[in-house]
């Protein structure tokens, strides 16, 4: 699983000069980026190689083969896969057949391919996970420009939010001093009215406009209502909807929700419920008062008034999503977790006042029931007050938490120490900053965790003692090295210069030690980073220099490498190789 950025070109019609002009414009915007981004490089160090994170994004610079690469940022750390643009644009669009000549409208494709995907009638020179990291935001930006220079033959998609798109969109326009277009697929009235050139049938326009438009689903289906018609757009609801046999299904509720947030048409989704129940066994669901249950459990029924906590819980509007938010919202989702967060009332009268709408929407069709529809709806309000009340009592707890430890946490800058100086900032960079300042990770009980780390890894060299007898720091700089190469990670530049001046032989050993385990588990390898990262924290490598880590009486060193997810390292993981590559270039 991932978050992805795609950006589907067909290269037919594009100048070469056009698309070395773009290619410039790119790096331009790269370099403006408001954090230095950074790529890979296998650079040789006496004879050793290592693998290091540059800022110098340009690869091949001057030749037929110069392009760039970024693959994240270098003050928050976070980085994905490779992204890459080719200054010439035959190099970028050779194959082995030769220049690709594809027909037809990029966003066209065969309309027996079911489902329709959002790859479209083209080439994906993207394609890759960003995860949603900070320099998302600048591949967003170049993927604007390309859509922006070439709009017939380009086309951007993938995980982006309408939010992300809007400050990107304002971002390059400033940046180079010029006009922007929305992507067409943020753009619901030209994405359908271009859409529906390509198709005869109907169900095929609608097909390809929700596979390819990326805003919420709330506003795909307005613009399905508005330029498809609601009559054959509600006729498509209603098929979708009756597959399910209970609204209760999680599919059923996700295209319940759409409805109601784009129409707020109580009246007609009870009518529609209606008639999925009318089709008999297996559909008894359907019914009202089943149906009033099912809604009860997916939408908050609490009048407005009471409301006043529900924005802590919503997903920031004006934040990137993450692999970390996509998963959050997507396993509760899965679980039950409300669709949607809405009343069965109006924003006036009380509980004994007026009728609600559901209520007045099902006793016109079942009105002998009222007291029925009542009770149920009592009570999934009184579950609602419970619920609000605990909840801001733990809201009370974490506040309280969170001010003890601001209490006792020494201040810390917003950046590292290599990030960049204070300076004023327009909004949409102020946007970007704040992305940044929310991915930097950060790292609980840091000295106490490092020390920890610490004696394993003496116990480790203690048990290996014929690995560290030599007294060269180049020995070990050139194991640290290799280790990178090996296992296939990087360090920052400014972390390279520190370890390359590190003279303290034993905190050398230690690095060295540390980088030799195989260990692959996620948690091992980001405490491996970042302590390989952290000049600051190597003291506490060495048994001379130890923080007091005496542990509470409830805080045994099992407990506590669980509660702050400290990793366990095992003689069994190290890896020999690292120990016997010899003086000369890595045998790998």
């Amino acid at each position: 699983m991932g978050l992805f950025i795609h950006l589907t070109i067909n290269p037919k019609d594009i100048p070469p000069n056009d698309w070395e002009a773009a290619y410039q414009e790119s790096l331009t915007l790269l370099r403006a980026f408001p954090v230095p981004l950074m790529r890979i490089a296998r650079e040789e160090i006496r004879h050793t190689a290592r693998y290091t994170y540059i800022s110098d994004l340009v690869w091949d610079p001057g030749t037929p083969n110069e392009h760039w690469r970024v693959v994240g940022d270098a003050v928050s750390g976070r980085h994905a896969e490779d992204f890459l643009l080719f200054r010439h644009k035959e190099k970028q669009f050779k194959t082995i057949f030769g220049p690709p000549d594809i027909q037809g409208d990029i966003l066209w494709v065969p309309p027996d391919d079911a489902p329709f995907y959002s790859t479209g009638n083209g080439i994906d020179i993207f394609g890759q996970k960003t995860q949603g990291y900070p320099y998302h935001l600048a591949v967003l930006a170049v993927a604007i420009l390309l859509e922006t220079r070439f709009p017939d033959q380009c086309y951007l998609s993938g995980d982006i939010e309408p939010m992300q798109v809007e400050n990107m969109c304002r971002w390059v326009s400033k940046t180079l001093n010029t006009s922007v277009v929305t992507p067409i697929c943020m753009d619901a009235k030209r994405l359908y009215r271009r859409v529906s050139t390509l198709y005869e049938n109907p169900r095929h326009v609608m097909e390809r406009f929700q596979a390819l438009f990326g805003g919420c689903q709330a506003e795909k289906f307005e613009a399905l209502l508005r330029y498809a018609g609601r009559p054959v757009v509600l006729k498509r609801f209603k098929q979708e909807l009756g597959e399910y046999p209970s609204p209760d299904y999680y599919g059923a509720i996700r295209l319940i929700a759409k409805f109601l947030s784009a129409t707020g048409d109580l009246e007609q989704l009870v009518e529609i419920a209606l008639g999925i129940a009318d089709q008999g066994k297996g559909f008894e669901e359907w019914k009202p008062a089943p149906f009033l249950r099912a809604l009860c459990n997916h939408y908050l029924m609490a009048p407005y008034t009471e409301r006043e906590l529900l924005g802590a819980f919503g997903p920031p509007q004006d934040e990137p999503m993450t692999l970390d938010d996509a998963l959050a919202r997507a396993f509760p989702g899965a679980g039950g977790k409300p669709a949607e967060i809405d009343a069965h009332r109006s924003t006036h009268g009380n509980v004994q006042g007026e009728d609600s709408r559901v209520l007045a929407a099902l006793c016109a069709v079942q009105p002998e029931k009222r007291a029925l529809f009542r009770e149920i709806l009592s009570a999934a309000e009184d579950e609602a007050r419970e619920q609000r009340e605990e909840t801001r009592k733990r809201m009370r707890e974490m506040e309280q938490e969170w001010r003890e430890k601001a209490q006792q946490a020494p201040a810390q800058d917003a950046w590292p120490a290599d990030g960049l100086a204070p300076k004023a900032v327009s909004l949409e960079e102020s946007y970007i900053l704040s992305q940044v300042s929310e991915e930097t990770e950060q790292f609980v009980d840091e000295e106490k965790s490092a020390a920890r780390i610490g004696e394993q890894l003496r116990q480790m060299m203690e048990e290996n003692p014929d690995f560290f007898q030599a007294e060269d720091r180049h020995h070990y700089l050139r194991g640290i090295y290799r280790a990178t190469v090996q296992y296939g990670f990087a360090l920052r530049a400014a972390s390279w210069r520190a370890i390359d001046g590190e003279q303290e032989l034993a905190i050398l050993k230690g690095l060295f030690m540390l980088c030799a385990i195989k260990d692959r588990e996620f948690n091992f390898w980001r405490w491996r980073i970042h302590l390989l990262e952290s000049p600051s924290l190597w003291p506490y490598l060495l048994e001379a220099y130890q923080p007091d880590t005496r542990a509470d009486d409830n805080d045994t060193w099992e407990g506590y490498r669980e509660r702050i997810s400290l990793p366990q390292m095992e003689k069994r993981n190290i890896d020999g190789r690292i120990f016997s590559l010899g003086e000369g270039k890595p045998g790998i």
